[in-house]
């Protein structure tokens, strides 16, 4: 098969993580002929001479959906280049990527907002916010519609989405472990030395309102009521993002490690001792199945979500009460025998998502599957 994968609409998140694990698995199902459309935050996370030539990237400087100028522009090209390539199928893992291709169409749903509307996040929203996200609902499905088949990660994402989109083919691809996972650390150390008895809360996130990032300013106001310096967060956030969110008080309880490149992640599990993740909003995190493999115990929000995610592998919290998250953090951290009964159940159930190849050669199956029938 030729495929195109478009990943040009990827801006940053667990959406580039999946992408560059397909992308790295497919090297090694070399029958096809692989066309990827991308922009440099993909590009430069990729070994491209590790690439064989039935490889070809194309380069876009601007995603399509950063302005409609832009967005017609970006068409164009992408329209010019499928007759040129004659493609037998399109895949976009990252979402519908603002174009239907001439050819089949495979698209990735990962935006949970419109499938849990019992989620705490849209309790606050103002007015505007919600208006907000009604008219992202509506553009967004809009594109969704247009898709010949769509993939999810978990069945519950499915039975809503299908809600949504009744009629529409969906399929369940689970999300999984990155393959750079397995050679656990494989990087310098990245953290500083640490200090008698420090405990370390890892959350490898971007910064997005529903990542609820904002609840350590209430842990670190707990911890300090109990003088529990010792527990250390750390993020990777943007200078810039960190010092504007986070007061100098708060960062004295805070690494804040940067943007990390996906490769690196496992030297920054291994630093740490527990995966934290107060999140109000989750298709699927690949969060949980990288501490599953790394082998931390899991601190999480009680919701439905992670629940699906997790099962017995993690310790739930209420993600918008402070006092019980710190409660549960200082309950775990004291706690060895759970914290090994948690990392036996995770390692359990990583085996139930299967590897990055098992991912990719999915994906490849479903573009196949729609090639044959011309769909």
């Amino acid at each position: 098969m030729k495929i195109i994968i478009n990943a040009a609409s990827i801006f940053k998140g667990g959406a580039e993580q999946v992408v560059i694990s397909f992308l790295n698995e497919c090297k090694k199902i070399d029958e096809h002929e692989y066309h990827v459309f991308l922009r440099d935050n993909i590009y430069q996370q990729l070994n491209s001479t590790s690439f064989k030539r039935n490889f070809v990237f194309h380069n876009f400087e601007a995603r399509p959906a950063s302005g409609l100028l832009n967005y017609f522009k970006t068409l164009r090209a992408f329209n010019k280049l499928e007759k040129e390539i004659h493609a037998d199928c399109v895949i976009s893992t990252g979402g519908h990527g603002y174009w239907r291709s001439g050819a089949p169409l495979v698209v990735g749903f990962n935006i949970p907002h419109f499938i849990y509307p019992e989620s705490p996040f849209f309790n606050n929203l103002t007015v505007r916010k919600r208006i907000f996200w009604w008219l992202k609902k509506k553009i967004n499905m809009h594109f969704y519609n247009r898709a010949d088949a769509i993939f999810v990660q978990t069945e519950d994402v499915k039975k809503r989405l299908q809600k949504i989109v009744p009629g529409k083919t969906v399929r369940v691809v689970s999300n999984t472990v990155n393959a750079y996972f397995l050679d656990r650390v494989s990087t310098d150390q990245k953290l500083p030395e640490r200090s008698s008895g420090e405990i370390r809360l890892l959350t490898v996130s971007s910064y997005y309102p529903h990542k609820n990032l904002e609840i350590i300013k209430g842990i670190i106001k707990e911890f300090e009521k109990i003088n529990a310096t010792h527990f250390k967060f750390v993020l990777t956030l943007p200078d810039e993002i960190f010092s504007s969110v986070f007061s100098e008080n708060e960062r004295a309880y805070i690494y804040n490690a940067g943007p990390t490149p996906i490769r690196e992640c496992p030297t920054l599990y291994h630093e740490c001792d527990f995966m934290f993740l107060p999140t109000l909003l989750e298709c699927f995190s690949a969060s949980y199945a990288e501490a599953m493999a790394m082998e931390k115990p899991i601190l999480t929000s009680d919701l439905g979500f992670a629940h699906v995610v997790c099962k017995d592998a993690a310790v739930y919290f209420d993600p918008m009460n402070a006092t019980e998250i710190a409660e549960k953090i200082v309950n775990l951290s004291g706690n060895p025998d759970k914290q090994k009964r948690l990392i036996s159940e995770g390692k359990q159930r990583l085996k139930s998502f299967g590897t990055a190849e098992d991912r990719a050669r999915e994906f490849l199956s479903i573009c196949n599957e729609l090639a044959k029938n011309g769909k």
